[in-house]
């Protein structure tokens, strides 16, 4: 009893957090972006890149080692208060985010934002951040 009862709990918990089968598409996009991002922050785009749709990935890949090398140097920190306005058409979906995303190349004046539509794509079960084009 005590271990059915754990299993239904957990469930519960991983449905709520995005994670379980039975998480709405909503729940399951909104843990993708802030995956996305948070890897973003904390491991740069090389890491974050690896999240992204598969369209996104190539395009990384594509790229140049000094064009690679570029992005490292590049910092980003990023806070997100709030998603919403989630609309999902198949299986692609656009969120806005709001919150504060700040780029810093070096040499250049950081650039930040504070809301953003995000685009993503459902690729083998998985919601995935993804360019405008990506989700076409």
């Amino acid at each position: 009893m005590l271990v059915i009862a754990g299993a239904l709990i957990a469930g519960i918990f991983l449905t709520t957090q995005g994670k379980g089968p039975l998480a709405s598409d909503e729940k399951k996009i909104e843990l993708a972006i802030r995956d996305f991002y948070e890897t973003l922050d904390r491991r740069g785009f090389r890491a974050a890149a690896e999240q992204a749709c598969a369209r996104e990935r190539a395009a990384f890949e594509a790229m140049t080692e000094s064009e690679k090398k570029e992005f490292d140097s590049t910092s980003v920190s990023v806070t997100i208060d709030r998603i919403d306005d989630i609309v999902v058409t198949g299986d692609t979906a656009t969120a806005k985010v709001t919150g504060k995303l700040t780029v810093a190349v070096p040499g250049e004046q950081p650039d930040t934002e504070t809301s953003t539509t995000e685009h993503l794509k459902k690729e083998d079960g998985k919601w995935k951040v993804c360019s405008p084009e990506g989700t076409r």
